[in-house]
């Protein structure tokens, strides 16, 4: 999972905090605190969150009944977050799998620690976009012209090779097409993040009006159920 996603927190030390999540794992193991454990990961930046059933615990790793669509990311992906209100100031815990048995639904997971969970705090679904999508953003004579790399309701970012010098809140027009019908949005730039010798991912916010607002939830909505039936199929190939 990607850093935007969570990041670690460290409550007391390394040692400590994997010793108080694997004490709270057993004390709902044995029915002391009632289990409400919930994994969740993103797939194509779309979450993927079931809930989890505790079969044992051992000093330093748990065994969990998951759900297949959970098992099929965990083999892809090697790490997941659990969440639980049981967990110190309901943090959530990021950890990795040792074991994953997919037509079992079974995984077996280490390496435990507190994860403050970033992604949670979108205030929409974002979802990764394929196929190259051009789109453009202007404002007086400058362009940013590149492919789309996400969308969500109200932001857009997009890979650019030439990313000409623009302030932070720059307003413009964002041009893309989803779906067959063309769209002019109003943005505002955020900001652009470098990628090596790569150009740059270029992240703005819009603000559509009704009609692009309607476009732009019947693309993510299908983008949803096309990531969720790669899932069923188990294509997990990033």
């Amino acid at each position: 999972m990607k850093n935007d996603v969570y990041h670690l927190v460290t409550v007391t030390d390394g040692k400590a905090d994997t010793t108080a999540i694997v004490n709270t794992f057993s004390e709902m193991a044995s029915g002391r605190l009632k289990s409400d454990i919930r994994l969740l990961n993103y797939y194509h930046e779309v979450p993927v969150s079931y809930g989890a059933t505790i079969k044992a615990v051992d000093k330093d790793s748990i065994e969990l009944a998951v759900h297949e669509h959970q098992a099929l990311i965990l083999k892809n992906d090697n790490s997941t977050l659990i969440k639980s209100r049981h967990f110190y100031k309901e943090l959530g815990v990021h950890c990795y799998a040792a074991y994953v048995n997919v037509p079992k639904k079974t995984v077996i997971l280490h390496n435990f620690a507190y994860a403050q969970i970033r992604a949670e705090r979108r205030e929409a679904v974002r979802v990764r976009v394929h196929g190259g999508q051009a789109v453009k953003f202007s404002y007086r004579d400058v362009n940013i012209e590149g492919t789309m790399v996400d969308i969500s309701g109200n932001g857009i970012s997009i890979h650019s090779d030439l990313v000409p010098p623009t302030e932070v809140d720059q307003s413009g027009l964002l041009f893309f097409s989803l779906m067959g019908t063309p769209l002019a949005i109003p943005g505002v730039f955020v900001r652009a993040i470098t990628g090596g010798n790569n150009g740059q991912t270029c992240v703005f916010q819009m603000k559509p009006d009704r009609i692009s607002d309607s476009v732009i939830g019947r693309y993510i909505y299908q983008r949803q159920i096309e990531i969720i039936q790669e899932l069923r199929d188990g294509l997990v190939t990033e």
